[in-house]
C-alpha cells in the first residue's frame, strides 16, 4: 500500500509507518503489542511533485484541445485522449477565447505556488511556466491574431507562411501515423475535419478584418499561391493520397484491395472536403485583399502596433532594449563581421567591390554550383547527410551528451518551397518512431552555393537543431516542456552552434567555408537591422530588401521570401543573435569565474539537458551552476 502525503513547506514531514486498514471503514484502530507491525511503504510527495503533476495536467489540457499538435509530439491517447489521430482542433471565436481562458486559469494556478517550496527540474519549470504564461497573457490583451494559452502569437491567422492550408498538410503528411488499419480510417476522418477548420480559420480572418487588421497584399498573395499549387492537381495525385498510398503498402495485414479501397476514400474526402475547403479559405483571402496594403511593418497599425512590437521584442529576448536599442547593436554587429570578412576576402585575392559582391561572385562559380536539376538536387542532398556524418566523428571533445536519435536531411515539399524560408528543423517525435528532420528549400540550387551549405547543416542539424531540440526529447522533461518553443534559446543555440563548428575545426583549412560561416552570421546581425527597420522605422518591404541585399549579396528571391517572413511574423527574426549573444556572454561569464575548472563538455550539457527556455530563466540558472561549481 502507498500512502500519498501531500506536504507544504509550512509543515513538518513525519513519516507515516504502522498504518493498518487505511482507507478501510472496519478496520479496527489499534495492533495488538505482541504482533509485529507490518511497514507500509510510504510515498512522500513534495511542492516539487505537485507543480511537476501540474504542468501534466496542463500538457493534457493544451494537446485534447489540439490533437494535430499530439501528433507532431508523438504521445498517446493517454495523454491527448480516446481518438484524438481522428480529430483536428477548433480555430475559430470559440477556440480563442478558450484558450484565453485556459491561459488564466494556467496563470493563476501557478502564481499561487511558493517558488521557494521547489527545487531541481521543478524549479526550472515553474519558471518556464511563469514567465510563457506572463506571456501570453501580454499577447491576449491584442484583440486580433488569434489567442494563446501560453507563449505568444503572430498578429496574423493566415499568412504565406502560417495557417491551416500549411500546418495541416505537413502534419498529415510527416507526422500523421500510418502504422494500422486504424491509423488509415483516422487519417480519412481527419480529412473530413477539413471544412470545419478552414471554415473556422476564415471566421478569425473576417473577424479581424473588421478590426482592420489584414495582413500586407504579398503575403495574401502568397497564401492565396500556396493554395492554388496544392490543389492545382487531381484529388489522385495531391501530396495527401499518393503519400498516404505509398505509406499505407508498409501495414502489415492490408491487402491490395484494402489498400485501394482506402487510397480511393482518401481521393474522395480530398475532393469532397479538403479542395473545397481551400477554395472557401482562398475566396475569402482575394475578398481581403482591397482591404490590404503593400506596408509591410506592424507599425501600421498605429499605437497598438508599437506596443505590440515591443511585446514581440521582449519575448524574443530583447529584454529592456528598445526597438531602437536592437537597431543599433544590429548596425554595430553588421559591421564587425564585415570585418572579419573583409579580412579572408582579401587574403583570397578579392579586394575589388563590397564585402556582399565579392562574397556573392565565389557563390556563382561553377565549380561552387549544384545543377538545379533533379539529379544536382539529389547530389545536393547526398552531400548534406554526409556531412552530417562527418561532424558526429567529432564532437566527442566538446560534448558529454550526444542525440540518441537520427537526423535525416529533406527537401521542402514543392507546394510549400514558393512562401518557404530557406531552410527549418522539425524535431523527433517523444515516441523515437519519426526521426529529426532538416529541411532545405531546394526551388532553386542557386540559392545554396556549396561554400554556405556547411554552415546551414551544422546551424539546421548538428550540432545546432537537432542536438538541442533531440536531447530536449530525451531528458523526460516534463511534456510541456516539450510543448514550449523559444526562439532566443534555440535559434540562439543554433547560431552559436556554427560558432562551435569553426572551434571545432571544421573550418581549419576552408577558408570558403569560414567565410561562408561569417556571411551566416552576418546575415542574423542584419536581421536585427531589417526587422527592426520594418516594424519600427518604417522600412518599406523594398527598402529591407535592399538592405539585406546590400549587406549579405544573397540572391533578390532568397531575401525576398525572407523580409516577406519578417513582416508577418514581428520579432522572430532578432531572436537568433540576441540568443547567441547571451550564450557568449554567459560562457565567458562561467569560463572567467571558474578557470581551469571550466569544461566547455559541462557548460553544453548545462544548457542544453533542461530544455528550452527564456533567456533570463537561463542566466538564473547557469549562475546557479557557476556558484555551485564554485562553492564545491
Amino acid at each position: 500500500m502507498v500512502i500519498r502525503q501531500y506536504v507544504l513547506a509550512s509543515v513538518a514531514v513525519t513519516a507515516l509507518v504502522g498504518l493498518s486498514g487505511c482507507g478501510d471503514k472496519d478496520a479496527t484502530p489499534t495492533t495488538p503489542v505482541n504482533q509485529e507491525i507490518e511497514t507500509q511503504e510510504v510515498e512522500i510527495v513534495t511542492a516539487s511533485d505537485q507543480l511537476l503533476e501540474m504542468a501534466d495536467r496542463h500538457a493534457a489540457e493544451i494537446l485534447r484541445a489540439s490533437p494535430e499538435y499530439a501528433s507532431v509530439l508523438g504521445v498517446d491517447e493517454t495523454v491527448a485522449g480516446e481518438g484524438f489521430r481522428a480529430r483536428l482542433g477548433s480555430y475559430g471565436f470559440a477556440a480563442n477565447e478558450a484558450a484565453r481562458a485556459m491561459n488564466e486559469r494556467f496563470l493563476q494556478e501557478i502564481r499561487s505556488i511558493d517558488r521557494s517550496t521547489l527545487e531541481g527540474q521543478a524549479l526550472i519549470t515553474y519558471d518556464v511556466l511563469r514567465d510563457t504564461y506572463h506571456t501570453a497573457a501580454q499577447r491576449n490583451q491584442f484583440a486580433f491574431g488569434g489567442a494563446t494559452a501560453f507563449g505568444s502569437a503572430g498578429p496574423y491567422v493566415v499568412t504565406q507562411r502560417s495557417g491551416p492550408q500549411v500546418f495541416l498538410p505537413r502534419v498529415m503528411l510527416t507526422q500523421h501515423r500510418l502504422e494500422s488499419a486504424q491509423d488509415a480510417e483516422d487519417y480519412i476522418a481527419r480529412l473530413s475535419e477539413f471544412g470545419r477548420v478552414f471554415d473556422e480559420t476564415v471566421e478569425t480572418v473576417t473577424s479581424d478584418a473588421a478590426l482592420g487588421i489584414v495582413p500586407p497584399r504579398f503575403a495574401l498573395d502568397g497564401a492565396l499561391r500556396t493554395i492554388s499549387v496544392f490543389t492545382e492537381t487531381p484529388p489522385a495525385e495531391n501530396p495527401l493520397t499518393t503519400t498516404f498510398a505509398a505509406k499505407i503498402e508498409k501495414i502489415d495485414g492490408l491487402s491490395a484491395d484494402d489498400q485501394s479501397a482506402l487510397i480511393e476514400r482518401v481521393a474522395a474526402a480530398v475532393e469532397a472536403n479538403v479542395y473545397p475547403a481551400y477554395a472557401r479559405l482562398g475566396a475569402a483571402l482575394e475578398n481581403l485583399k482591397s482591404q490590404a496594403g503593400d506596408d509591410a511593418g506592424i507599425w501600421t497599425l498605429g499605437d497598438e502596433g508599437a506596443a505590440f512590437y515591443a511585446h514581440r521584442l521582449a519575448a524574443y529576448g530583447a529584454g529592456g532594449m528598445t526597438a531602437e536599442d536592437v537597431h543599433n547593436l544590429g548596425l554595430e554587429e553588421v559591421a564587425r563581421i564585415t570585418e572579419q570578412m573583409d579580412a579572408i576576402l582579401k587574403e583570397q585575392g578579392l579586394s575589388e567591390g563590397t564585402v556582399a559582391e565579392r562574397f556573392s561572385s565565389i557563390g556563382k562559380r561553377p565549380d561552387m554550383r549544384y545543377p538545379n536539376t533533379d539529379e544536382g538536387r539529389a547530389n545536393l542532398l547526398s552531400d548534406l547527410n554526409a556531412q552530417v556524418a562527418e561532424i558526429m566523428t567529432r564532437v566527442d571533445d566538446w560534448f558529454y551528451t550526444l542525440p540518441s536519435q537520427p537526423v535525416e536531411v529533406r527537401r521542402i515539399p514543392i507546394y510549400e518551397q514558393d512562401s518557404s524560408s530557406g531552410g527549418y528543423y522539425s524535431a523527433p517525435s517523444l515516441d523515437g518512431t519519426r526521426p529529426g528532420i532538416f529541411w532545405i528549400n531546394l526551388k532553386n540550387t542557386e540559392d545554396w552555393p556549396k561554400h554556405a551549405l556547411n554552415t546551414l547543416t551544422y546551424h539546421e542539424a548538428v550540432p545546432g537543431h537537432h542536438f538541442q531540440r533531440s536531447l530536449e526529447r530525451a531528458a523526460k522533461l516534463p511534456l510541456i516542456r516539450n510543448m514550449l518553443g523559444y526562439s532566443e534559446f534555440s535559434e540562439g543555440w543554433a547560431l552559436y552552434a556554427e560558432q562551435v563548428a569553426a572551434e571545432m575545426g571544421l573550418y581549419a583549412n576552408d577558408p570558403l567555408g569560414d567565410l561562408g560561416r561569417l556571411q551566416s552570421e552576418l546575415f542574423r546581425a542584419a536581421r536585427l537591422v531589417t526587422d527592426t527597420g520594418l516594424h519600427h522605422k518604417r522600412w518599406s518591404r523594398e527598402e529591407a530588401i535592399a538592405y539585406m541585399q546590400g549587406v549579405t549579396g544573397d540572391t533578390t528571391a532568397s531575401v525576398t521570401r525572407e523580409i516577406e517572413r519578417y513582416s508577418v511574423w514581428p520579432g522572430q527574426a532578432t531572436a537568433y543573435k540576441l540568443g547567441m549573444l547571451k550564450i557568449n556572454e554567459l560562457r565567458q561569464r562561467a569560463e572567467t569565474a571558474l578557470g581551469p575548472d571550466f569544461d566547455i563538455r559541462e557548460f553544453h550539457d548545462e544548457i542544453l539537458l533542461t530544455g528550452a527556455m527564456p533567456l533570463p530563466v537561463l542566466e538564473k540558472k547557469i549562475d546557479n551552476w557557476i556558484a555551485e561549481k564554485q562553492g564545491s
